[in-house]
């Protein structure tokens, strides 16, 4: 166990070259964080890449699943074995700034039960000063269950309060293979009161890696989308 504030979580899979360059903005973080390294069953060398990196550091952490199981597994085995006060969440390809985590946790003041911070993608964040501002649970929801929004409803541009995932027993549903971000941060935000503080500087890079998971789904997939924001939308009634 560790007294650190905020543990990342990371799933890995057939990363390649890619693993490393994130691992190293980890390494760079201006507070130590605690580090979850789930491999889901990768075929390359990338499970034994995290099993390196984090080799003789108390606050690291890798493991790897004999099979194949899934981002979500991955994440879920994250949380279930994290001991910060508060979760975040790195894709394995991504990089982020040197004070990606130390601002996440800044923005935890009394009341609030996550954080978020801009990033860089498709849909890039304004940007804007190194300040929070403070939005209720009914706004941070408006901003999560929809695409296109300043905050997203990603993940990983965000930190949750660990006591509140375990309170509203909030897990990955394993078997989604698109919109699981947005369906696991809706559901957060539907079932935990509080306020939510944002902050637009920008410090989440996504990378655009040709063969991950996100260039892969049938059009099947595709379709089930939709049910899975028809749920999204539901949830609004409980807020």
């Amino acid at each position: 166990m560790t007294n650190l504030d905020l543990t990342i979580i990371v799933p890995t899979y057939n990363l390649g070259r890619y693993l490393p360059a994130t691992l190293k903005t980890i390494q760079e973080q201006t507070i130590d964080v605690e580090l979850w390294l789930i491999d889901d069953a990768s075929t390359d060398r990338t499970a034994q890449t995290a099993a390196d990196f984090v080799r003789g550091v108390p606050n690291y952490h890798a493991t790897a699943f004999d099979r194949h199981r899934g981002i979500g597994a991955a994440r879920n085995f994250g949380i279930d074995h994290a001991s910060g006060r508060f979760i975040a969440f790195v894709d394995g390809d991504d990089l982020i700034a040197p004070t990606f985590a130390e601002t996440l946790v800044r923005g935890f003041t009394p009341g609030v039960v996550a954080t978020a911070v801009g990033y860089d993608w498709w849909h890039r964040s304004r940007g804007g000063p190194d300040r929070f501002r403070l939005l209720s649970q009914a706004e941070m929801f408006e901003q999560v269950s929809h695409h296109g929004t300043e905050i997203g409803g990603y993940i990983w541009n965000k930190a949750f309060s660990h006591a509140a995932l375990d309170a509203g027993n909030i897990r990955y549903k394993e078997q989604l293979r698109i919109a699981e971000d947005y369906d696991f941060t809706a559901e957060y935000v539907a079932h935990t009161r509080g306020k939510y503080a944002y902050n637009p500087t920008v410090l989440y890079k996504k990378i655009n890696r040709p063969n991950s998971t996100m260039h892969n789904f049938s059009w099947d997939d595709r379709r089930k989308e939709d049910k899975i924001f028809d749920h999204i939308y539901q949830l609004k009634q409980l807020i």
